[in-house]
């Protein structure tokens, strides 16, 4: 029965890939695809806080900048 196979093919690709099965749910609730993604990780606290500074006041977006900077050294366009 066809509808058997989809079912088997959709639960193997939430098996193999579960951000991708996530990324449908949410499209399905908001209509979006975001391809962005949280990272959490630890900086010095005077940096942090400086480099906060700094983006407030030239209005920059400071998760564009520190992306910005990680494609700037993986060599990235």
């Amino acid at each position: 029965m066809p509808s058997n196979k989809f079912l088997d093919i959709a639960k193997d690709v939430t098996q193999k890939n579960p951000q991708l099965f996530e990324t449908l749910m949410d499209f399905e609730k908001t209509k979006e695809i975001r391809t962005k993604t949280r990272l959490n990780f630890t900086i010095d606290k005077n940096i942090a806080s400086r480099f906060k500074k700094f983006c407030r006041e030239k209005s920059y977006n400071m998760s564009s900048k520190i992306e910005q900077a990680m494609k700037d050294m993986m060599g990235d366009k």
